[in-house]
């Protein structure tokens, strides 16, 4: 992986050489001269240290120094994937792994997937460790921020890097929406909501309160769950409001009993309405075809949401099983 314009130009040109001054280089048949110049390169890594090593080889024998996140080297010779660099911390010279090296204008300065942070009140804490404690705030995020995750192997925390405070650390990923650079592209596991009338609220709380509403979602409207770890309210972002909230599960289609339609003949009409009417008829289900019961409360028809059809309406529950 080329990391910025300078290891563009200078990639093979050996220490000896640029210590001279001034190297040709050649850009498809036209030879250049290039002023060259040691070049202060910062490290950055996402855990732990990048070891300065007496050989360019991945070996626990050959570490002769570490490099922390943010110390500066100078690079002399930009041959292969381990660079010959001096450390001024260190006061001495050795390899490291190119790859956890930045300039500043650096076109990889920022590794990693970009999250966008999703919140509707208050701020995301950026920590210096993974778990919730005043005590670990190194910084704070707002609705809207970019970050750069690193290590998405925690359940909850994630480590991220934040160009706008230029720190890494742990955010709770609950509060993170949004994969690629630029993209609106969101993550979790897509569920559908149905709903027999209304909507279903978006809310900033796990409660049934007209004054944590932060939007309201519609039957068909797609929404990411995030966190299903709560037993009714789980915790989504939905794109088409482009928030994060709760959401009580059991209007989403896929959380809901599933059950298969059985019929002796013909078909089971899905309707919307309570009523067998043949005007009311939105679909037909057939033996062996599964819907996901999302409201019980009648005693002969039942609201379902039909995969198959992708569409949500009543049906006579004596036909489910």
């Amino acid at each position: 992986m080329l990391k910025g314009k300078l290891k563009k130009i200078l990639i093979g040109v050996t220490a000896a050489a640029l210590l001279a001054g001034v190297v040709p280089v050649s850009f498809a048949g036209t030879e250049t001269q290039v002023q060259a110049a040691v070049n202060t390169y910062t490290v950055k890594v996402a855990s732990g240290y990048l070891a300065l090593r007496s050989a360019p080889s991945f070996n626990a024998s050959n570490e002769i120094g570490k490099l922390y996140t943010g110390e500066t080297v100078e690079v002399q010779d930009y041959s292969g994937q381990y660079w010959w660099v001096y450390s001024p911390k260190l006061n001495r010279s050795g390899y490291v792994n190119s790859d956890y090296l930045y300039a500043d204008d650096d076109d990889y300065y920022y590794s990693g997937t970009a999250y966008k942070v999703s919140l509707s009140i208050g701020y995301l804490a950026l920590r210096s460790a993974k778990v919730m404690s005043s005590s670990n705030e190194i910084g704070r995020l707002y609705n809207g921020e970019t970050v750069y995750v690193q290590d998405s192997s925690d359940g909850t925390y994630w480590y991220v890097y934040s160009p706008k405070l230029d720190m890494y650390g742990y955010v709770n990923r609950k509060y993170l929406a949004g994969a690629g650079s630029g993209s609106s592209q969101d993550w979790g596991t897509s569920y559908t909501v149905s709903v027999p009338s209304s909507y279903l609220a978006l809310r900033t709380a796990k409660a049934f309160n007209s004054a944590n509403e932060i939007g309201k979602l519609w039957t068909g409207d797609i929404v990411k769950v995030q966190d299903t770890s709560d037993s009714t309210y789980w915790w989504v972002y939905a794109p088409t409001l482009g928030k994060s909230g709760y959401v009580n599960k059991n209007y989403l289609a896929g959380a809901a009993k599933t059950m298969t339609v059985k019929v002796a003949t013909g078909y089971l009409a899905l309707r919307n309405a309570k009523g067998y009417y043949e005007s009311n008829e939105i679909g037909a289900l057939y033996t062996g075809d599964k819907v996901h019961v999302m409201d019980q409360s009648d005693g002969t028809y039942w609201w379902v949401y039909s995969p198959k059809l992708n569409k949500s309406g009543y049906v006579n529950k004596n036909y489910l099983y």
